[in-house]
């Protein structure tokens, strides 16, 4: 009995770990958006503030959860190229309010719903957090999923 418990102690802990450090992300944007894929690199100079204005000819709004959190210093990381703390630098300077403001949203579910209604708006959440309301973005050709996916957390 106590090697029962033994086991599944450890497979509710490895469970839990492994829910808590694998994140699949996904950028999503609004259905209005015209852009369907983009590269990583492309991703970064959005997110850095040097490619300020989609096809459009609309500003870029880019909503994001807090920098300082486990996910989205993986995103920094991956997408800008920076440590974690330049790309928080970089997202909270204030001077980017006129070429690609950026928001800080307390949920994905606030992301999400902020995408929804701003069709400049690019953001990025955990996969399972996309509704119908938005677009998922193909980022290096490659969606959320797909073997080889670059926004694949751990």
């Amino acid at each position: 009995m106590r090697n029962r418990v033994l086991i599944f102690g450890f497979l509710l802990v490895a469970a839990v770990a492994t829910a808590a450090y694998a994140t699949e992300f996904a950028v999503i944007v609004n259905p209005s958006n015209p852009v369907r894929a983009m590269s990583l690199a492309e991703f970064g100079k959005i997110l850095k503030g040097k490619s300020p204005i989609w096809p459009t000819g609309r500003n870029v709004a880019i909503v994001l959860r807090d920098p300082g959190s486990p996910g989205m210093k993986f995103v920094i990381e991956k997408v800008m190229g920076v440590g974690a703390e330049e790309g928080e630098k970089l997202l909270s300077d204030t001077g980017r309010r006129y070429s690609s403001p950026v928001t800080f949203a307390q949920s994905d579910a606030e992301i999400v719903k902020i995408v929804e209604s701003n069709p400049s708006a690019i953001g990025i959440v955990d996969v399972y957090n996309i509704s119908g309301g938005v677009k998922v973005i193909r980022i290096d050709e490659k969606q959320p999923f797909d073997p080889g996916y670059v926004l694949k957390g751990h």
